[in-house]
């Protein structure tokens, strides 16, 4: 049986790959990954996801990757604060405050491992080829 702190990090892997397969630009995928927790912890979760979920292209991939993992849209984090809302910003603006505590503790551990792993494997480029 795997760890919740296991689960992170497997999605978290497999986020960062298909960002990768799918030509993004890594150079900003790094960047705004590096900025999101610290965002989150500033302004709060509601906050950083409506700003991420508006400006599209990359922010809006990693807006993506934490309102699937929050809302349980992985089939091994069925037991997410907003499994029952259809995305993110649903959740955030129709849950109770312990669930947002929940849910803005997870967006924090979850985008530590997606950091990790976009500095670990993505090269810097503009553009999703590797060298």
């Amino acid at each position: 049986m795997q760890t919740m702190q296991q689960k992170r990090a497997k999605y978290a892997l497999e986020q960062v790959e298909q960002a990768i397969k799918g030509k993004i630009n890594q150079k900003e995928f790094k960047a705004y990954a590096a900025n999101l927790p610290a965002m989150i912890h500033i302004n709060g979760l509601g906050q950083a996801a409506a700003f991420f979920k508006s400006k599209g292209d990359t922010h809006e991939a990693l807006y993506t990757i934490l309102s699937n993992w929050l809302c349980g849209n992985v089939e091994y984090a069925s037991t997410q604060p907003y499994s029952d809302c259809d995305n993110l910003l649903a959740g955030i603006t129709t849950k109770d405050m312990h669930q947002y505590r929940v849910a803005q503790a997870e967006a924090q551990a979850l985008m530590d491992w997606v950091k990790k792993f976009a500095k670990a494997f993505m090269d810097g480029e503009e553009t999703g080829e590797h060298s």
